[in-house]
């Protein structure tokens, strides 16, 4: 595959971020779709940790609200979405949090300002459902795996403002994010203010697995070298 091949001329024998891009690339001036060809682009580059995933996170409720399905579609990874998941980002960092949690126009949790968004109540795992206005992630979809294999109850459900609150623990996933621990939403700690079992278990089973290092989910993986 042409990732793979890019990898080993780069040479990376570190963490690395690969971004394939399909785009309309006809030099003219419209936004119409049609009448326009597609180009793809490949890009790598090292990479550390997008968040610090050693410690929990602080987060806050952002006042930006998710683009809902009717105007981009956050199922799908479209670059222009990134302008509203900027502005969430920025807002959150410049008010002294680490991220946000984003709600969509009725109100309801949806992820985080690039990452998807799980909680942890009363033993269950609970994250929004695909319909409440997020992006339906690979990572996403491998912690719920992971998490049924290790016998957790996996929720998918729209999820209140109010129910940030209440949970026990919570975290975020992504291609960046990896599984990060959040310990506190608008200044309100969760449980005992330390990152929780839960989360610590889904982290170091998912570290180990994209590491190779656990013969059951090692299809999932791809050598470089």
């Amino acid at each position: 595959p042409e990732q793979v091949e890019q990898l080993r001329k780069n040479n990376y024998r570190e963490n690395t971020y690969i971004r394939p891009t399909l785009y309309k690339c006809a030099q003219k001036v419209g936004p119409g779709l049609y009448d326009n060809p597609d180009a793809f682009v490949l890009l790598t580059n090292k990479m550390g940790d997008y968040i610090d995933t050693s410690k929990g996170l602080r987060v806050c409720v952002s006042s930006w609200r998710r683009n809902g399905d009717n105007s981009i579609p956050p199922r799908a990874k479209v670059s222009g979405a990134y302008a509203n998941s900027a502005l969430i980002k920025t807002d959150a960092h410049n008010a002294g949090f680490d991220d946000a949690i984003v709600l969509d126009e009725c109100g309801q949790v949806t992820e985080g300002s690039a990452m998807n968004f799980f909680m942890v109540m009363n033993g269950k795992l609970v994250t929004s459902a695909k319909t409440d206005s997020i992006l339906i992630g690979i990572t996403r979809n491998t912690i719920i795996e992971l998490a049924k294999d290790l016998g957790i109850e996996v929720e998918e459900r729209p999820i209140d403002r109010s129910e940030l609150y209440l949970a026990d623990e919570a975290f975020y996933c992504g291609t960046g994010a990896q599984v990060s621990p959040i310990v506190e939403i608008d200044g309100r700690k969760l449980g005992d203010g330390k990152v929780g079992p839960v989360a610590t278990k889904l982290q170091n089973l998912y570290f180990d697995v994209v590491k190779g290092k656990v013969a059951k989910y090692k299809h999932w993986c791809m050598p470089v070298y």
